[in-house]
């Protein structure tokens, strides 16, 4: 028993339905693969930009953060690249971003509440 035990059989026994239905397999890799990281990403480091731009750094920046991040691990740790791993290694690249955009954006909400009652508070 690995320590990967937990998580495939969440995966086999949530996701059976997949491997019946190659179409939905292919578009949730499709997005998983070429657009989800990206657009994490994009929207941590660019903030000024548009929609359309947006989602054309996604797949830009999805192709090269996937395949440099399971290349590197499995070059550094040994980890061997098949479809649980892949999946796996995207969801953490996919989920860094958002945690990092969330705790950003909530603090500059705190930051305009403090200014808005200091300003009150001079009225």
């Amino acid at each position: 028993m690995d320590w990967l035990h937990p998580i495939r059989e969440v995966f086999d026994f949530g996701l059976p339905f997949l491997e019946s239905v190659p179409v939905i397999r292919a578009g949730v890799g499709f997005v998983l693969m070429f657009f989800l990281p990206g657009f994490c990403w994009t929207l941590v480091f660019f903030r000024q930009v548009g929609i359309l731009e947006r989602v054309a750094l996604s797949f830009g920046l999805s192709i090269a953060l996937v395949t440099l991040s399971i290349l590197s691990l499995s070059r550094l740790f040994g980890i061997s690249i098949n479809g649980l791993n892949s999946v796996l290694i995207i969801l953490v690249i996919s989920v860094i971003p958002l945690a990092i955009y969330y705790f950003l954006r909530l603090r500059r909400r705190r930051k305009e509440i403090i200014e808005t009652e200091s300003l009150s508070c001079l009225m």
